[in-house]
């Protein structure tokens, strides 16, 4: 057919320009993620990837060499995510309090962007932990749950913000336990469930969970009797 038919350019043939394979890299590392989350590292197959990606089998060893490379990069772009998440919501404020809320919310909004990207920030660590040859590497610089947990405990101790009678360490395993639970209850079949447990969380950091539970006394008021602040 000729130009004046309106038919479109010859295709170029070798590599795809720069930008086009960086959206499909982008799209592979997505697929991935997805794939993993739902049946872990062993029961994913490239092929299963390489489907949800919209691309050949073929095509994906143009990205990656192998699979446990593909995790491994699916891996450090979820972390990413979680760093530029934690920036944002959790670590722009100084107070515990409002870092916790913020922690909350983070889940909550990342939770709605995608699913997946919670449940493998969990994942990716115990697959990594159980199957040989299965290497993941944080990158420089981004912080983990547990290290964020740390951070937040570490800042509030030193601002005498963690409350009287609290251990530093208990603290942070508690912090883990939750970050854990956040990350293994992600499910994109679960939304109402998994979403109403982060309001349950986010309600015991204001006042008690249960009627009858004992509020935590006021603060006394300041010498000379002036208004607390």
């Amino acid at each position: 057919m000729s130009a004046s038919t309106g038919s479109p350019p010859p295709r170029r043939r070798g590599r795809p320009p720069a930008r086009r394979r960086e959206e499909t890299y982008d799209r592979i590392l997505r697929a991935a993620r997805v794939c993993f989350s739902r049946g872990g590292f062993a029961n994913t197959s490239m092929t299963d990837i390489a489907t949800a990606a919209d691309v050949t089998a073929r095509a994906l060893y143009h990205y990656v060499d192998s699979k446990p490379e593909l995790f491994a990069a699916a891996a450090e772009r979820a972390y990413e995510r979680f760093m530029l998440a934690l920036d944002a919501q959790v670590f722009v404020y100084d107070d515990a309090l409002s870092r916790l809320h913020g922690y909350v919310d983070m889940y909550r909004t990342l939770y709605k962007e995608d699913p997946s990207l919670v449940a493998f920030v969990s994942l990716a660590v115990l697959e990594a932990s159980r199957t040989p040859g299965l290497r993941i590497t944080v990158p420089a610089g981004v912080l983990t749950s547990g290290g964020a947990h740390e951070a937040i405990v570490a800042d509030a101790v030193e601002a005498g913000q963690l409350g009287p009678g609290i251990d530093a360490a208990g603290a942070k395993a508690l912090l883990d336990v939750f970050g854990s639970g956040l990350t293994l209850m992600a499910h994109p079949d679960r939304d109402a469930e998994y979403l109403a447990m982060l309001d349950a969380f986010e309600h015991m950091l204001d006042g008690p969970l249960v009627l009858g539970a004992t509020a935590p006394p006021a603060a006394p008021p300041p010498p000379g009797g002036g208004p607390a602040r």
